[in-house]
């Protein structure tokens, strides 16, 4: 059995001169038993610079592969997540682009609430833990975030 989801929530960044932004995220999962199943994730937020002697933005997009143990209690489904990724900062920075890419971990948690046999509504929240990124004008000491999306995922096979 696999599912597909997409969320919309916020990314509240871990360093003070980032302003917490927007975050999608799409993800296709794989079921390896009724409990377990292996999930990939594409996400992305927009973030703003405050507090530097310059304006600007940040843009993280992610590629998230995350193993998923979810408990079954009736119609609600929480969940734990945990996995590796890779992170690209897109950044504009005084007039100047930017990029620079860094690897990952991520770890968190939602609950799923089946309002129909093969769909849900789903939350979640996940911690990004990665270190400092480069942009055009300075270096950010830390590249960590935690996202909080409210979504929709749908089932299909079996």
């Amino acid at each position: 059995m696999g599912a597909v989801a997409g969320s919309i929530g916020i990314a509240d960044p871990g360093d003070p001169s980032l302003d917490q932004g927007l975050d999608l995220a799409a993800s296709l999962e794989g079921y390896l038993t009724a409990r377990v199943s292996v999930r990939g994730q594409l996400g992305g937020s927009w973030w703003d610079i405050t507090g530097r002697g310059f304006t600007g933005t940040v843009r993280p997009v992610r590629i998230d592969g995350n193993v998923v143990y979810n408990w079954e209690l009736g119609v609600w489904h929480p969940y734990a997540t945990t996995g590796p990724g890779v992170y690209h900062y897109r950044s504009t920075t005084g007039g100047r682009d930017g990029g620079d890419t860094e690897v990952g971990w991520n770890f968190g948690g939602g609950v799923e609430y089946f309002f129909h046999r093969r769909t849900t509504l789903i939350g979640e929240v996940l911690y990004h833990k990665v270190g400092s990124f480069n942009t055009p004008a300075t270096t950010f000491n830390d590249g960590s975030y935690w996202s909080l999306n409210l979504g929709v995922k749908g089932y299909f096979g079996k």
